[in-house]
């Protein structure tokens, strides 16, 4: 994907290594790189929240997925697996209750209840949406916290706080303009634009190549489409990999050269 750099004075960055606090103004619009886009893999609910894992194997939790670095990560095929496990599919695909045991708890899938009875093939649970995360970094040895909210709850604010803090979100929307929830996208950019309104930066999960897509940040309606219904925040717990000693003193090396600037909440 295209990626937008913050580029920042070397020594604002000694003082975040430091621990002391900064503020940094951001101007729109502003998109968080390094998160992969997928194709559709047997449910959007899966799909959507495997861009997420996908950025946080990339920033310093690397046994998220099985696959290593941005030119494996980014691929479907390589984590096709870890969204959706063979297990589950051959439970729930496409029908319900197929024959067959129960699925281990191994994927994306089994935590989010994706094509579940009486679910149709393809569909997850917003109420098991923050399940599906804690409990697959868990699976995989890490801690992260994960929480849901609807529109209302949920402000224009939030989003902008959380794509500053480099945490990317996904939404539950409606993207047919059919009054009702009937799509999870992951959500990592945001755009005020002034008189023609504020618009977030998403992926539709439909095409492993696609690039930001920009709707506008208001409430389901059947008047328009991808209307927000529910965010769900993730935020990680454990500490990520540290940077190693010597890259840490390179870096302090380089004198004004700017790098780019991520926070973990």
């Amino acid at each position: 994907m295209q990626i937008k750099s913050r580029v920042i004075p070397m020594l604002l960055v000694v003082a975040l290594l430091l621990g002391l606090s900064s503020s940094i103004a951001k101007a729109d619009p502003y998109v968080l790189d390094d998160v992969p886009a997928y194709n559709w893999y047997h449910g959007c609910g899966p799909t959507a929240a495997g861009s997420i894992i996908g950025y946080w194997d990339l920033l310093g939790y690397p046994n998220l997925f099985d696959a290593s670095g941005w030119a494996d990560v980014r691929l479907t095929a390589n984590v096709q697996d870890q969204i959706s496990s063979p297990a589950h599919n051959a439970k729930y695909d496409p029908t319900p209750d197929a024959a067959g045991p129960v699925p281990p708890m191994t994927s994306i899938a089994d935590w989010f209840g994706t094509s579940v009875d009486p679910l149709q093939y393809g569909w997850s649970y917003l109420s098991k949406a923050d399940d599906a995360f804690e409990g697959y970094t868990n699976y995989r040895g890490y801690e992260f916290d994960s929480y849901n909210e609807s529109w209302g709850d949920f402000t224009w604010s939030d989003l902008v706080t959380e794509i500053d803090a480099g945490n990317p979100m996904m939404f539950l929307v409606d993207h047919s303009a059919s009054g009702g929830t009937t799509h999870f996208v992951p959500v990592f950019g945001y755009d005020d634009r002034g008189d023609d309104g504020l618009w977030y930066g998403l992926y539709d999960t439909w095409g492993e190549d696609e690039t930001t897509r920009w709707e506008k940040f208001r409430a389901m309606s059947t008047s328009w489409t991808w209307g927000v219904g529910y965010a769900t925040y993730i935020h990680p717990i454990s500490a990520p990999v540290p940077v190693p000693g010597a890259v840490l003193l390179g870096m302090l090396g380089l004198g004004a050269v700017g790098i780019k600037l991520r926070k973990f909440a």
